[in-house]
């Protein structure tokens, strides 16, 4: 018997035999790419689609699908170039091949012109989809998108009521583009106050309806990631823009019935609670994505929960992006990037979920120019890091880079902190609070190896005095939940504290829900940096560094901007005055210190 031959036809019995797949677990939410992944588990939505494929033209792809169709076109590209399932097409294919093989075999004196019809090299079995089927070129799949876009298309539906009859603050339509154009090169914007009517007409103040405005684009779709959502208020947002049949994906961090089952009640609606590994972490980031009918999308890094207290009369900051439009059909990933690496970043924040309901949104941030965005996203992830590209050390990284200050004045410009609720920080301040923390937060340019004064420090947080006289009394400090049991395990806290004063842009009596930090000089006439962040001055949302293996512990979810004047208005420093166009800080520059009778608002006040 000739050997050869014996090992040839058992490679060809291995070859015909068909692998048994897995189930993917994750069904028809599966977001991946990898053609490892599709080798190893079958996909029931994919492959119904394939055995309907005819091997040219557009993808029949379901109704029920729409959110996840460009998604869904990449995937069955994947498995249709690298031959991964056979389908109907591949099966006919498998089958004349065989068909032709023993012709051939039988009449062995066929003319040539027969013979190389087939080619031996191509009559294997796992050919499942002929070569010419797979063969898709750039502009046949721009065009297929286009047509997915065009049928996926959900209308403007215009309100039957009236904004003005549920709500006070009453913005102009058609307006917001212009007012987005004019907050450049900061794009900082602060909520509107509803009883303080000299912010209703301020440049900078904004209310969530004017996110929703029609001048900035007709929206696709949008991805609302927060800690406490009112869905009910937050649906009645997008009905009064017109938007109450888009796509709407929620993200959030504290239970909620309403939410578990808005699916039901609103197909449109998909809602995701964020489960956490620990009771002391939170979801606590607050981002919009915005994708608009025309490819691009805006993404929009906020301070503010969703539902109606904290849009009133509480003291809020928002980033809110320019447009960044859709890049070129060829163009790859990694293509529209900014010098802050803005879109690598939110990238790995929004992997880092591992949820496939973010894989549409996740695809447009690819596909999106971000080449224009002056800002660095500051993300926390719970987990341990072993790199600087979370909380505090990305923190200090980036300020190591770029912050300024000269280092013979860096302990003359102290560290502004400004937070809605304190964290526990041990019995002295250097445990956490003037160690790790102001350590990571004053980092400069050349600084000096040799040991030198550290900057101030001022914790700028309402006393009970400051809720007293707020818009809503007592009640305003429902959005600062520092406990009365933790300061007084430690009341040396005292010495870094500061009250909220904000008369100049008159939200003296709004409540700070906003959380900001900068350094100022001593002449308070600059600013070295400005960071907007979700982030309150805790262990929990900035980290905590192992002083063994040096990983910096996070447990909870937050985001931010960090503004450098370098790449903002390419200076060294930010105007805080004395300028056409200053970087407005929503508190009153110097802070005023507690008085020696002053103490911090304890939630333990409203009970």
């Amino acid at each position: 018997m000739n050997i050869n031959n014996k090992r040839m036809n058992n490679m060809n019995d291995a070859q015909s035999l068909k692998r048994v797949k897995r189930e993917c677990s994750y069904g028809d939410k599966c977001y991946r790419l990898n053609p490892a992944h599709f080798r190893e588990f079958s996909h029931p939505h994919l492959e119904s689609i394939l055995n309907t494929y005819e091997g040219n033209g557009d993808y029949d792809i379901p109704q029920q699908y729409s959110m996840q169709r460009s998604q869904i076109i990449e995937q069955l590209n994947v498995i249709v170039e690298k031959n991964l399932y056979e389908g109907k097409i591949g099966k006919q294919s498998s089958d004349n091949a065989q068909s032709s093989t023993q012709t051939n075999e039988e009449t062995p004196n066929t003319q040539s012109t027969n013979v190389t019809q087939i080619k031996p090299q191509k009559l294997m079995v796992t050919k499942t989809i002929p070569q010419s089927s797979v063969t898709i070129n750039r502009e046949k799949v721009q065009n297929q998108e286009q047509k997915v876009r065009d049928s996926d298309y959900r209308p403007i539906v215009p309100p039957t009521r009236k904004y003005s009859e549920f709500f006070k603050v009453i913005p102009e339509k058609n307006k917001m583009a212009a007012k987005h154009d004019a907050s450049a090169p900061y794009y900082i914007f602060y909520t509107t106050i509803t009883d303080a009517k000299e912010t209703h007409t301020q440049p900078y103040s904004i209310c969530f309806q004017e996110i929703l405005d029609s001048s900035l684009g007709e929206l696709k779709c949008s991805l609302q990631i927060n800690f406490m959502v009112d869905v009910s208020w937050l649906l009645a947002q997008y009905y009064f823009a017109g938007y109450s049949a888009k796509k709407l994906t929620i993200l959030y961090g504290e239970e909620c019935p309403d939410l578990k089952t808005i699916s039901q009640k609103k197909p449109h609606v998909d809602a995701h609670y964020v489960t956490m590994a620990t009771p002391f972490g939170k979801h606590h980031t607050k981002m919009m994505v915005l994708c608009y009918e025309d490819g691009s999308l805006r993404v929009v890094v906020s301070t503010a929960n969703l539902y109606v207290d904290d849009w009133e009369n509480r003291t809020q900051g928002l980033w809110f992006s320019p447009p960044c439009s859709e890049l070129p059909p060829d163009a790859m990933p990694h293509d529209g990037e900014s010098p802050t690496m803005f879109k690598r970043t939110l990238l790995r924040y929004l992997n880092h979920y591992h949820l496939p309901q973010l894989a549409f949104y996740i695809e447009r941030v690819k596909r999106c120019d971000f080449s224009h965005i002056n800002v660095f996203l500051i993300a926390s992830a719970p987990g341990a890091h072993f790199d600087v590209d979370w909380g505090m050390t990305r923190v200090g990284s980036l300020l190591r880079q770029h912050c300024c200050i000269p280092p013979s004045e860096n302990s003359h410009w102290p560290l502004l902190a400004q937070a809605s609720s304190i964290g526990s920080y041990g019995k002295e301040p250097k445990l956490w609070l003037t160690g790790d923390f102001l350590h990571q937060f004053t980092k400069i340019k050349d600084q000096s190896q040799m040991l030198s004064s550290p900057a101030g420090l001022k914790l700028i947080y309402p006393s009970l005095e400051n809720v007293k006289q707020s818009h809503d009394g007592l009640l305003g400090g429902g959005c600062l939940p520092y406990a009365a049991s933790a300061h007084a395990k430690q009341p040396w806290l005292n010495q870094f504290l500061y009250q909220w004063k904000a008369t100049h842009t008159n939200r003296n009596r709004a409540m700070p829900h906003i959380k900001s930090y900068t350094r100022v000089s001593p002449d308070n006439k600059m600013a070295a940096y400005y960071l907007l962040t979700s982030g309150n001055i805790s262990k929990a949302a900035w980290g905590s560094i192992n002083k063994g293996n040096k990983a910096l512990r996070i447990m909870s979810y937050e985001a931010g901007v960090l503004l450098l004047p370098r790449f903002v208005i390419n200076e060294d420093m930010f105007p805080l005055s004395d300028k056409t166009h200053p970087l407005i800080i929503p508190y009153d520059i110097p802070p005023i210190k507690y008085t020696s009778d002053m103490s911090p608002w304890v939630s333990d006040y409203l009970h």
